[in-house]
C-alpha cells in the first residue's frame, strides 16, 4: 500500500499563521522604535557637527557667530526678496547657511533632521533644482500652499545672549548673540524644529522629545514634560506671544 503524503492539517496551518501574526505584532513596534532611535542618533550627530562647525567658523571670523538676520524666522537660510539680497542680487546666506558657504559644513543634509514630519523642513524640498541653496526652488511654488521663495532648514537656530537688554514687552532678550562667547550656556542655541507641538520630530518613552545643542558643543535629548506642557506653547501657537518670548521661556527649562 502506498503511504499517505505528510502535510499540514487546517488546524496546524491556522496555528502557524497565528504564531506569525503574534510575532509580527511584537516585532513591528520594536522595529519602529529601533528606527526612531537610529534617527534620533543621526539627528544628535548632525547637531554635534554643527557645533564643531560653529567653533571652527568663529575661530576663522574673529569669534563671530554665523550672521543671524531675520529673527522672526529662525529656520530661514536664504530669502529671494528685497532686503535679503546682496549687490549682485544673490540671496544673503543666514544662520547655518554661513557654515555651508564657508566650507565648514560640506553636506547641507546635515541641516535636516531625518525625522522631520513636514516637507517644509526636508532637504529634498530645497534641492529641485540643485544645487541646494539656490533660488528659486520648485517646491516653493508647487506645494500648493504658496510659500515664499526661501530655503528653509530642518532645525531651529536661535543664539540667545543673556547680556542683551531685556525687552519689557516680551520679557526676553532684545538681541541675539553676535559672538560665540556671548551665547547663553544654559539655553540651547539650536534645536529640532519646534513651530508646533504636533511637528516635534522625536518620541522617547511615549513623550515628545527634542535634540538640543548647547554652546559648548554637547547635545541633550530632552523629553521632560515640563518643557512641552508649559502654557507658553498654547499662547505661542495661538499667536499670543512672539517667538523670542516662546524660545526664551521654554528652552531655559531644558537641563543643560
Amino acid at each position: 500500500m502506498k503511504g499517505r503524503k505528510a502535510g499540514f492539517t487546517l488546524i496546524e496551518l491556522l496555528v502557524v499563521i497565528a504564531i506569525i501574526a503574534i510575532l509580527m505584532a511584537i516585532l513591528i513596534p520594536a522595529l519602529g522604535r529601533a528606527r526612531e532611535t537610529a534617527k534620533r542618533v543621526v539627528c544628535s550627530s548632525q547637531l554635534k557637527q554643527v557645533g564643531v562647525a560653529v567653533q571652527a567658523y568663529a575661530s576663522d571670523y574673529e569669534n563671530l557667530l554665523p550672521y543671524y538676520g531675520d529673527q522672526m524666522h529662525p529656520y530661514a537660510l536664504y530669502r529671494d526678496e528685497a532686503g535679503w539680497l546682496d549687490a549682485e542680487g544673490e540671496p544673503v546666506p543666514m544662520k547655518v547657511a554661513c557654515l555651508y558657504e564657508a566650507g565648514a559644513i560640506a553636506d547641507p543634509r546635515v541641516f535636516y533632521c531625518p525625522s522631520n514630519k513636514m516637507a517644509l523642513y526636508r532637504f529634498e524640498s530645497y534641492n529641485d533644482p540643485p544645487p541646494w541653496g539656490t533660488l528659486p526652488q520648485r517646491y516653493n511654488t508647487e506645494d500648493g500652499q504658496g510659500h515664499n521663495q526661501w530655503v528653509r532648514m530642518g532645525y531651529t537656530y536661535y543664539p540667545t545672549n543673556p547680556r542683551s537688554p531685556i525687552d519689557p514687552a516680551t520679557d526676553a532678550p532684545k538681541g541675539t548673540a553676535k559672538k560665540i562667547d556671548d551665547l547663553d550656556p544654559l539655553i540651547p542655541f539650536m534645536t529640532d524644529t519646534i513651530r508646533r507641538r504636533e511637528h516635534i520630530s522625536h518620541k522617547r518613552q511615549g513623550n515628545d522629545a527634542i535634540n538640543a545643542l548647547f554652546s559648548d558643543g554637547h547635545v541633550v535629548l530632552c523629553n521632560d514634560e515640563s518643557v512641552f506642557k508649559h502654557d507658553v506653547w498654547r499662547r505661542y501657537e495661538n499667536g499670543m506671544v512672539g517667538f523670542k518670548t516662546f524660545y526664551y521661556t521654554v528652552f531655559k527649562l531644558i537641563p543643560p
